[in-house]
């Protein structure tokens, strides 16, 4: 790894992702100031099915199911899917379109190495969200008055991690073998998408209930953390995924001509 480029590419997008990190906070404490007043009076949602499951359960009598309806389901990956995204798609598709990546590349760094610098600033990235989503829970939680151990809502945080590690590696491979910024984020985004429909329908449709194992969605949140803890097996899938995903784009990388 270069350290060079990866605190350029740490650098460049981190006030971006300061923002979503406090953001996340701020969102997270209002949810649990909200459910003293409103969290008992919901209940339940009678729901199908599937969209009951796309709601993270739209259980709303507890903590638990009121942060993971809230915040787990939807809010928490998208933020997370976002920062990911954006950092792979700009640090190697977005600098080829700007035409600075040659000159990035007039340094002694192998294109390898190059890559691999991004995915990891990338992490970081991941990981500053996933520790504000921590912080924001154990505070969001004591307003909510608390009902979720600390080492769960930390689950919760590093599962978040994994996923967002996982789309954003799918940017980056698309990215560094395509050049095209637009194209690697539309196939981050509609895997994202995809996935999260799938994980709330699968199971209603018994030709396609196979689908939902090709769905990072599904590995994310299948085990719910907040309830759980960790889930040793998605954290490992997600993991895997990543690393395969960032070496198909080295390679792909490394094969390519880049335009000046």
């Amino acid at each position: 790894m270069s350290w060079p480029v990866f605190r350029v590419a740490l650098r460049g997008r981190l006030p971006m992702t300061g923002s979503v990190a406090f953001g996340l906070v701020a969102v997270l404490l209002a949810t649990g100031a909200l459910f003293p007043a409103v969290g008992h009076s919901f209940g339940k949602l009678s729901l199908p099915s599937g969209v009951a499951r796309l709601l993270g359960g739209a259980d709303y009598a507890n903590p638990t199911g009121w942060f993971r309806s809230e915040i787990a389901s939807i809010y928490g990956p998208l933020l997370m899917a976002a920062v990911t995204v954006t950092a792979a798609a700009t640090t190697t598709a977005g600098e080829e379109e700007s035409r600075i990546l040659a000159l990035v590349l007039a340094h002694p760094v192998p294109r390898s190495r190059l890559v691999a610098s991004k995915a990891a600033a990338m992490t970081a990235l991941a990981f500053t969200v996933a520790v504000a989503a921590w912080v924001g829970l154990i505070s969001g939680v004591a307003l909510a008055g608390g009902g979720i151990g600390v080492l769960r809502m930390g689950a919760f945080s590093l599962q978040l991690a994994f996923f967002g590690l996982a789309i954003g590696a799918i940017a980056l491979a698309v990215g560094a073998g395509n050049g095209r910024r637009s194209l690697a984020v539309g196939v981050a985004v509609g895997v994202a998408v995809g996935g999260w429909l799938i994980n709330g329908f699968a199971t209603l449709v018994p030709a396609i209930s196979w689908s939902r194992f090709v769905s990072p969605f599904y590995y994310y949140a299948r085990h719910d953390p907040l309830t759980r803890g960790v889930d040793v097996r998605g954290l490992a899938t997600l993991g895997a995924l990543s690393v395969v995903l960032v070496a198909v784009g080295i390679a792909a990388f490394q094969r390519r001509d880049l335009r000046a």
